[in-house]
């Protein structure tokens, strides 16, 4: 949840805009935006879309319209999450209102509030939000400081294990829960683990997405398509910092791996795949499309190593119901429960959890 202060707007020079549209929104928005104003561009990176855009003197309506496509992109849910280990036994929800009640993380900006205990069917677990300032992009009043607030569950796996899920809508809100229970949980001698892309081989993330179509969510749920895959130059390593940007493959490619996985096939075995790997690259994200036979209902879910470093999150992006397709305009999403919203991404970042460590090469 974003809270807004009403400002007057400030006209951002090109510097600033150009840094907050690379920054806040999704290059097809701002494609779009363009498209709309009869400027067309292909094959164009983010950085090239950001530069156009802010070319032009715009009205305080486009303006508007630019800043709300920033915050619908911070917009969205997102589901992250880590583990925490410990050689003894240990309460997480003691640790967390140990520090809540001392106020020990209120100087860096936290406010933590209160847990409440939860009794869902068989499980039992701690639930919460945790609060925190964050400054925007671009150092101006175009996007201002956001209070964020960041809701999370802990669930005890045994007496030296818990596991946190956080639902967030950027992707530095689950990184935010996890800094701060960890660097709290380290003085303690508790273990952080997250699904980080640099613990995976190339090849290992190819057979994580792969596996991920398959078994990511119960059998009523059956693949039916694949949106986007990205690829990135050694991921997570040295070579990324110097090497090529994030990439995402073309449709003709994007057909033939689809085909593979919708046929069962192993697809480190395509050829488009197998050269991608040998050439140093791996899957950063893919976008499924689930048809659910039993209810009619569809999916569009995002399955993505994010950030620096590079963890794993997954984001629904779409839900359709009883209508044919699944474009934009027919998407249904605002009509889904909240709560089943949350229940399939945890679903699938669960069975994600077991994938990434069954086709993990570094274990350690």
């Amino acid at each position: 949840m974003i809270k807004m202060t009403k400002q007057p707007l400030t006209y951002p020079s090109p510097q600033d805009l150009e840094f907050i549209l690379c920054t806040c929104v999704r290059k097809c928005d701002l494609l779009t935006f363009l498209r709309n104003r009869s400027v067309f561009l292909f094959n164009a990176s983010i950085e090239d879309a950001a530069k156009e855009v802010a070319r032009y003197l715009y009205s305080a309506d486009s303006l508007e319209e630019l800043r709300a496509l920033a915050y619908r992109s911070s917009n969205n849910k997102i589901l992250s999450g880590f583990h925490l280990f410990s050689d003894k036994e240990f309460a997480l929800d003691n640790i967390y209102n140990d520090i809540r009640n001392k106020g020990l993380l209120t100087s860096k900006g936290y406010r933590l509030n209160t847990i409440a205990k939860v009794t869902e069917s068989d499980k039992i677990y701690f639930e919460g939000t945790l609060s925190y300032l964050k400054q925007s992009a671009g150092r101006i009043n175009f996007i201002r400081t956001e209070e964020r607030d960041v809701a999370f569950k802990m669930y005890q796996i045994s007496d030296t294990e818990w596991q946190v899920e956080v639902d967030g809508a950027k992707s530095s809100d689950g990184k935010t829960v996890m800094s701060m229970l960890g660097d709290v949980a380290k003085k303690r001698g508790i273990e952080t683990k997250s699904l980080r892309i640099d613990r995976l081989t190339n090849g290992d993330t190819i057979s994580f997405f792969d596996k991920l179509a398959k078994e990511g969510l119960p059998n009523t749920w059956e693949i039916v398509d694949i949106g986007r895959i990205n690829i990135k130059r050694e991921p997570g390593t040295k070579v990324d910092d110097f090497g090529d940007d994030e990439q995402e493959v073309e449709q003709e490619q994007l057909s033939g791996i689809t085909n593979a996985i919708l046929e069962g096939k192993n697809l480190r075995e395509h050829q488009f795949v197998r050269n991608a790997e040998e050439s140093g690259y791996a899957f950063t994200s893919m976008t499924y499309l689930f048809h659910n036979h039993q209810t009619d209902e569809k999916i569009r879910i995002r399955a993505e190593f994010k950030g620096s470093p590079k963890i794993f999150e997954v984001a629904l992006e779409a839900y359709f119901i009883g209508i044919e397709g699944n474009s934009d305009d027919e998407n249904q999403l605002s009509i889904l429960d909240d709560k089943k919203n949350l229940n399939i991404r945890s679903i699938f970042w669960n069975n994600a959890c077991s994938i990434f460590y069954d086709v993990c090469t570094n274990v350690n």
